[in-house]
């Protein structure tokens, strides 16, 4: 697990660990509502050139750290699908980048015909390179549809945790009759 460079965040942590259930219980609830809304503002927020990136759009809610995570999540090869999405969120600088074009072959699999490039063991071989050649690349400007603020709805976020914090230490000082 990586340290953080906040100072008490540790402690904060376990305080976190060991707060009643019905708090936890509480929070999670907001932290779900509070996550499907913001998954919503970032998916109205997303290019929609295909619709892919809006789906790929999740939220979840760790019910143990108490943590909220919102964006492109998945497993690996679910998110690798989206590669592009990242990209189209942080935008990306002009640049000239070395391509190789690769042979190709055919072969029929299952009664179908396939063309895929030549590997050895997932490898692709130097002598299956057919053309290299350099390409300019745009720059694009970042859309922030992931990384950007949503201080609305973080306000909004706020100031329900701050009532189910204040109704928490009510109820453990025994000011509160709930």
């Amino acid at each position: 697990m990586a340290r953080s460079k906040l100072p008490g965040i540790a402690r904060f942590r376990r305080l976190l660990r060991r707060l009643p259930d019905e708090t936890r219980g509480e929070l999670v609830v907001e932290l779900s509502v509070t996550g499907r809304q913001i998954a919503q503002a970032m998916r109205a927020k997303a290019p929609h050139k295909t619709g892919a990136l809006r789906s790929g759009i999740s939220e979840k809610v760790l019910p143990r750290s108490l943590r909220l995570q919102v964006g492109l999540l998945g497993t690996r090869s679910g998110r690798s699908s989206l590669f592009y999405g990242r990209i189209q969120d942080l935008g990306r600088r002009a640049q000239v980048v070395l391509v190789q074009r690769r042979r190709r072959v055919s072969f029929e699999a299952g009664g179908r015909k396939l063309n895929a490039l030549l590997t050895s063991r997932g490898r692709k071989r130097a002598e299956d390179v057919v053309a290299t050649y350099r390409m300019k690349v745009k720059a694009m400007q970042p859309k922030r549809f992931i990384t950007g603020r949503y201080p609305d709805l973080r306000s909004t976020l706020n100031a329900n945790l701050r009532g189910i914090f204040g109704r928490a230490l009510g109820r453990i000082a025994g000011g509160a009759n709930e």
